[in-house]
């Protein structure tokens, strides 16, 4: 099918409108295609017959348009991955600071899963890189912090069955080890520490743990990068649930962290510390918020 529309000119960006969706249907019911899909005549026949029988209406709306609104450049909304990069990446004093939404609620009327959003993901992951390379070159860095959330289920410890998540795993651990030179920092939020990529754990030189790595394999996985100081983990496991307490001003968010954020890491030892309830607090203890403004 792409082959014929290729050669009626059709372009990707204009899938999504009707007069594509009725050159498809044509070319469908063209007796060298059914060929192609059957060499049985009783089949053909069959294939046809359902073709006619359908409503197509409902096949466009349906089928047809949640798939080719992907490709769709004038919807609206929409912005390629090249123009977001250099977005990012323009020569200018302030970077944005842009977020890359890819979950399904933000995917209506788009025929969307997991393969395409490692797809997409891919995508930008790959744009990152060249633009990283580009600047280099040129003996610019590019001064970027990329965070990744859900960091387990982009780059999990066991491989993915799916080829293209498998991609993007490789290509996360790829740039967390060769990217430092190119100005570009990475910080990999998860909910779980077990179940993170190894190999991404050993390139991270600051580690904050919160919450809820006290049991089982994520306290082992916790008490291996610690490295068994038993004080520490002690304290770590008194953490208490800040979800316990009813009222959100009574909350407290407590956090063990290691890596040079902390005075103490030319030890090796942790640092613990409760943070603030909400970012108004925090702007306001750093006067970046006066009185009740």
């Amino acid at each position: 099918m792409r082959e014929n529309l290729e050669r009626r000119q059709v372009r990707l960006s204009d899938l999504h409108t009707q007069q594509a969706f009725q050159t498809t249907w044509s070319i469908l019911q063209e007796e060298r295609v059914l060929k192609q899909i059957y060499s049985g005549v009783e089949y053909r026949n069959r294939l046809l017959d359902m073709i006619n029988q359908t409503d197509r209406n409902h096949h466009y709306q349906t089928y047809w348009l949640p798939v080719c609104r992907l490709f769709q450049s004038n919807r609206q909304n929409a912005v390629t991955v090249d123009s977001l990069l250099r977005q990012v990446f323009a020569q200018q004093q302030t970077k944005p600071v842009i977020i890359v939404n890819v979950s399904r609620e933000e995917a209506r009327d788009l025929y969307w899963n997991d393969i395409i959003q490692a797809l997409v993901i891919k995508r930008l992951l790959d744009g990152i890189n060249l633009q990283a390379e580009l600047n280099y070159q040129g003996n610019r860095s590019l001064n970027t912090l990329i965070i990744i959330d859900e960091a387990h289920r982009f780059a999990p410890r066991d491989k993915p069955e799916q080829e293209e998540l498998k991609q993007v795993g490789e290509t996360l651990v790829k740039a967390s080890k060769e990217t430092r030179k190119y100005g570009i920092g990475w910080m990999f939020i998860s909910q779980t520490l077990s179940s993170l990529h190894r190999e991404i754990i050993g390139q991270l030189r600051i580690f904050f743990f919160g919450f809820g790595l006290a049991l089982g394999s994520e306290f082992m996985s916790l008490k291996e990068i610690v490295g068994g100081e038993a004080n520490a983990l002690k304290l770590y496991q008194s953490f208490r649930d800040p979800h316990s307490a009813f009222d959100i001003a009574s909350r407290q968010y407590a956090f063990m962290t290691i890596g040079p954020v902390s005075p103490l890491s030319f030890a090796g030892t942790p640092l613990f510390l409760t943070v603030y309830n909400t970012p108004e607090e925090f702007l306001r203890a750093n006067q970046f918020l006066r009185g009740g403004n």
